[in-house]
């Protein structure tokens, strides 16, 4: 049942404004009251489906009820012509629900009754509008011809980037000798569902046969083996003797690269290749040209698996609660839609948990639709939802997070080690509040961004094209790399043109941090036109790939021409157009063709004739009836402009900022602005985080106008974070930078002096740039502080993702310290009563005037001196305010290489950092006490962890730092009574360890032993033996699989009903979250194409 198209159109939301956060403006009292009432009647048609389902009468009778209600009240409001008070706000004189305010549109949900079918609906009808995928003009289907055992969606993936031949069990004899490499990719069933399939019972035969014939024959004509790991590390060892048959081996995990070299010692090459895209399949053409309402959608499209993954389930729970807080229209893709219908038809107990969608989601489910399908759909929608299995990899993630991006998609997401290292544009989810406050935050002008660095991101380093060479190269076939060489032209030659084009970024950050110049481009040269013409008509000189006509009257940030680049990639158009004007101004026109262009110096051009080399007016002419690809209004300004604002792009190397100079600007700004906190954000060559991490989270905070941020550049040497400070700085009113000499200090030290220096405000904290503020937790403590004037600090807790989640028990550690009055009141003891363990100084808000005065400053150079300088603050705090409540996001994995590899001169940095900690320990009287408590478990747990990682040819210089760091502790530390059997071992004592520092050393003996253990039963599962045991296992002896029943579902639909009844006291108007429960009987018996 679709709701009357009068009460659906009356229902509707207001017409949406520029940006996704706008609140709409409000109506008359009277439009407002006949809206009001509108939705009442919505409610009403929901209740009255809902009492006529004869499904499960006991699982929606109190839903049904609950929008009686919730109608009752909306007509009793609407016709006492009062309103339901704006969410955590009163109307003046009013005590209660009668109050007499006058009516005022709702601030946050919208009236809109619109059900997740009509929502969908919406989107696949601008779907169908879409203009046609085209393959990118720079990466033509390659001369490659690839025999495949893959499944569909790789295939799909793939498909069009070279000569494709599925090979099955049956055809396999009849392309021997057509095929220029053999690629067999981990499947479960195969690019048709069925010629591979693992679950068959003639499975293991067709797994001999690919190993024991089929591989081998391939070899032997001549098409060498390739293995493609796309499962990995979870199912490592499923399909670990397919890897053993072949020669080359891929995998998307860095991190079982080693445990394929002690597995396959005679494979010829490992590798990591990530997952790709095809711009076939994956593309942004014309993402931008669907109706606002059908871009609203908010969709996620996979398996929940909930019981195979329990902690994505809880991950994916955080995101789709807090979709559904922020009022978006939510729509879940569900595979497995047709069984849950037929079963809830019979009365038949439903599927596993591992398969079900979580009841309290259903009014959300949809049908599963085609994979092309889902592709154009991802087109449409601005913002969408990707689960990831695996947390603990810097390479190995959803490939939905990529083919999302590559759609010009914007994209909530669990937690993964590799999107949050190299894919910082990701938005990764800690919480539901977290979520919701990521949406409401968020404005058309970051949105795009987000999205543009995304699009650019994923076609520089996932191209399948640029993967595939890589392949067939490693494989030994004579494929020359893909990469553009390009070419910048002006009329007149300036320092800052020469500036901008020697700064361009020319590879994707991921093939970056890999090591890899994979999808990367020349770098640009800058020519006149004269130059440009005698390039042109030399024999000898090669062609150029990409011109860019640029201009003194624009200055181009550094990813200006990775824009280009990346947009002949996916498009065949020969030239491409950047627009002028803001996010709103141009969204219009954004991603799509068109005729003609109106700024030459905005556009780039793909192999143009020589004939049309000659001046700016005959290139201009040879292309005004041309199809031009409009990108977006990115990664330029005009000159002008920036010259005006005082902020133009650094020059590198660049001599440092005036400190005296600096200091007074930020006092002006802080005094004339009021502002109340500063926050120091220490850079250094990480704009990308900065921009999407750290300054993201600071800017969605409702308190963010009152927060001064001081960006403190440590002297970076990446034009990209150089341009990033200048662009925040000169973008927000409350935001300082300050630029150190190019070159960098070695560690964060230097800059957090600096920002404590030019601190003017009465609160201050710290912010790593790839780290985030959690749910405004800097106010809270800000206000708890204010709230304790005997108080030095605020102190809250973190969360922690490295390769699991946790939420530190910070003031667990500290339970010691004497609380009365709401403070800890620490003492000269307490450093040694707590073992001197630190909290983070990014977890605290500290009075200014309290933290100058003590006159500290981080060793310069140092690793870990934010640890140090948390002991010395505690040290000398009178009181302290404990705040049991996560306040920011510490995200401990973020890679810059993916050879991580520890070298001597890493430890030399905390050789500079334990000098100071020791001289100041020993100057307080605090040596021997942290020698007792602290010194031991960390030089163990830390420096000979990260010792274990060193080469073997740097160790004995690097024992010989470590042995320095021992020194400034004990007088001699080969003759140290050390307790650990690790500290005894490394300095060469043969005498036991104490007993009590056994435990560890036993705990990881333990988990080695259950590690073998369990890949020991993984081996014998896969013996016919072993199949044979779990068969009759499972026939006998398993329990059996406890089904979601009625009782479950009902206690999660008496959630959602609380839910919605205590929006009766926020917003007055039905929110499509709410109005998603009248289609829901009907959304679980029949599809919309049945309606």
């Amino acid at each position: 049942m679709k709701l009357p198209d009068d009460a659906s159109r009356a229902a509707e939301a207001p017409p949406e404004t520029s940006t996704p956060s706008t609140p709409a403006a409000p109506g008359s009292v009277s439009e407002l009251t006949t809206a009001a009432q509108h939705a009442a009647q919505a409610h009403e048609l929901a209740a009255q489906e809902l009492s006529s389902s004869a499904h499960h009468d006991q699982l929606w009778g109190p839903l049904e009820r609950a929008h009686r209600e919730r109608a009752a009240d909306l007509r009793g409001r609407a016709e006492a012509g009062v309103e339901h008070p704006a969410e955590g706000s009163v109307p003046s004189g009013a005590g209660d629900a009668t109050s007499s305010a006058p009516l005022a549109a709702p601030l946050a949900a919208p009236l809109a009754a619109r059900s997740v079918q009509d929502a969908l609906a919406g989107a696949r009808a601008a779907a169908a509008q879409l203009p046609a995928t085209e393959p990118g003009i720079s990466r033509p289907t390659l001369d490659l011809r690839i025999g495949i055992i893959c499944d569909r969606f790789l295939f799909d993936t793939y498909s069009g980037a070279a000569h494709l031949i599925p090979i099955t069990p049956q055809n396999w004899q009849d392309h021997l000798h057509e095929v220029d490499l053999l690629l067999v990719a981990a499947t479960w069933r195969g690019h048709d569902g069925i010629a591979w399939d693992n679950t068959a019972a003639e499975a293991p035969e067709r797994r001999r046969l690919l190993t024991h014939t089929i591989i081998p024959a391939y070899r032997e004509a001549g098409a060498p083996p390739v293995y493609y790991g796309k499962e990995d590390p979870p199912d490592y060892r499923q399909f670990l003797d397919v890897a053993r048959a072949c020669d080359h081996i891929f995998t998307t995990a860095a991190e079982v690269v080693e445990d394929y070299r002690r597995d396959c010692p005679e494979a010829k090459s490992i590798e990591v290749l990530p997952f790709g895209v095809n711009p076939l399949l994956h593309s942004p053409i014309g993402s931008r040209s669907a109706p606002a309402e059908a871009r609203e959608l908010i969709f996620f499209a996979g398996s929940w698996m909930g019981r195979k993954y329990q902690k994505r389930a809880r991950y994916a729970e955080w995101i789709l609660d807090g979709v559904l807080d922020a009022g978006k229209p939510l729509a879940i893709v569900d595979r497995w839609w047709e069984e849950v219908t037929a079963q809830l038809d019979a009365e038949q107990p439903l599927l596993s948990p591992n398969h079900l969608i979580p009841v309290k989601y259903w009014p959300y489910r949809v049908p599963a639709m085609d994979h092309h399908e889902l592709m154009d759909l991802q087109r449409v929608v601005d913002i969408a939802v990707n689960l990831n299995s695996v947390i603990a990899s810097q390479t190995m993630f959803a490939n939905r997070a990529l083919e999302l991006q590559a759609a010009g998609t914007l994209v909530l997401s669990s937690y993964n080690q590799g999107l949050n290292s190299y894919h910082p544009q990701v938005r990764i989810a800690n919480s539901a509040a977290d979520v919701e406050e990521t949406l409401r935050g968020l404005d058309l002008e970051e949105l795009r961004r987000s999205q543009g660095d995304g699009v650019r991101e994923v076609f520089l380093g996932h191209h399948v094209s640029d993967l595939l060479t890589r392949v067939a190269r490693t494989a030994g076939k004579d494929v020359a790399p893909q990469q553009e060489l390009v070419v910048a032209v002006a009329e007149t030659l300036t320092a800052e043109l020469a500036q901008d084009m020697a700064a361009q970024r020319r590879t994707g950050l991921a093939a970056a941090g890999q090591g890899s110049d994979s999808g990367g481009f020349s770098p640009v040269e800058l020519l006149s036109w004269e130059q440009l013409g005698a390039r042109a008509a030399d024999p000898l000189a090669k062609p150029i790939d990409v011109l860019l006509p640029v201009s003194p009257a624009r200055r181009y940030g550094p990813d200006y021409a990775a824009d280009h680049v990346a947009a002949f990639r996916y498009q065949s158009a020969t030239i491409t157009a950047k627009l002028t004007g803001s996010a709103v101004q141009s969204d219009a026109q954004a991603h799509q063709h068109q005729r003609g262009f109106k700024d030459l110096d905005l556009t780039a051009w793909w192999r143009p004739e020589a004939a049309a080399l000659v001046t700016p007016a005959v290139l201009a002419a040879s292309g005004q009836d041309a199809r031009v690809y409009a990108i977006d209004h990115l990664g330029h300004a005009s000159a002008e402009a920036i010259e005006a604002s005082g902020l133009a792009p650094a020059a590198l190397p660049h001599p440092g900022d005036d400190v005296d100079a600096v200091k007074a600007e930020v006092h002006r700004t802080a005094q004339a602005q009021q502002l109340e906190l500063s926050v120091i954000v220490p850079i250094y060559n990480n704009g990308d985080h900065l921009r999407h991490k750290a300054f993201a989270s600071l800017r969605r905070s409702p308190h963010f106008p009152q927060t001064h941020v001081l960006l403190i550049d440590d002297g970076s040497t990446d034009p990209v974070t150089v341009a990033t400070v200048e662009e925040l700085a000169r973008s927000y009113g409350n935001v300082s930078a300050f630029r150190h000499g190019t070159g960098g200090s070695g560690s964060a030290s230097r800059p957090r002096n600096t920002g404590l220096e030019l601190t003017a405000t009465e609160y201050v904290t710290y912010l790593d740039p790839d780290d985030e503020e959690l749910e405004a937790g800097y106010h809270l403590l800000q206000r708890r502080l204010a709230e304790h004037p005997e108080a030095n600090f605020a102190l809250g807790t973190q969360v922690t993702w490295t390769n699991r989640h946790q939420i530190l028990p910070v003031h667990d550690w500290y339970t010691g310290i004497e609380r009365r009055d709401g403070m800890c009141w620490p003492t000269r003891d307490s450093l040694r009563e707590i073992r001197f363990r630190p909290a983070s100084i990014e977890g605290i808000v500290a009075r200014t005037e309290w933290l100058q005065g003590l006159g500290l400053t981080q060793p310069v150079g140092a690793t870990g001196q934010d640890t140090f300088f948390f002991q010395q603050m505690m040290f000398h705090a009178r009181a302290y305010v404990p705040v049991d409540r996560p306040v920011y996001t510490y995200y401990g994995a973020v890679d810059t290489s993916i050879v991580n590899v520890v070298s001597p001169g890493y430890f030399r940095k905390y050789l500079i950092l334990e000098a100071a900690r020791a001289s100041w320990l020993r100057e307080v009287g605090l040596l021997q006490d942290y020698l007792d408590t602290r010194f031991e478990h960390f030089f163990v747990t830390w420096y000979l962890w990260k010792f274990s990682r060193v080469p073997a040819a740097q160790r004995a210089e690097a024992a010989e730092v470590l042995a320095e760091i021992a020194a400034f502790y004990v007088e001699d530390p080969e003759s140290h009574a050390w307790q650990t059997p690790e500290a005894l071992r490394f300095f060469g004592q043969h005498r036991l360890p104490s007993p009590g520092k056994l435990r560890p050393l036993a705990g990881r003996l333990k988990r080695r032993a259950l590690n073998t253990a369990g890949q020991r039963v993984g081996q014998f599962k896969r013996t016919r033996m072993g199949r044979g045991a779990g068969a009759l296992y499972r026939r006998t002896l398993k329990p059996k699989s406890k089904t979601l029943d009625r009782v479950t579902a009902l206690r999660e639909v008496t959630a959602e009903i609380e839910r919605i009844q205590r929006r009766q006291t926020s917003h007055w108007g039905i929110t499509a979250a709410e109005a998603a429960y009248a289609l829901a009987v009907q959304d679980r018996r029949r599809s919309p194409d049945a309606e």
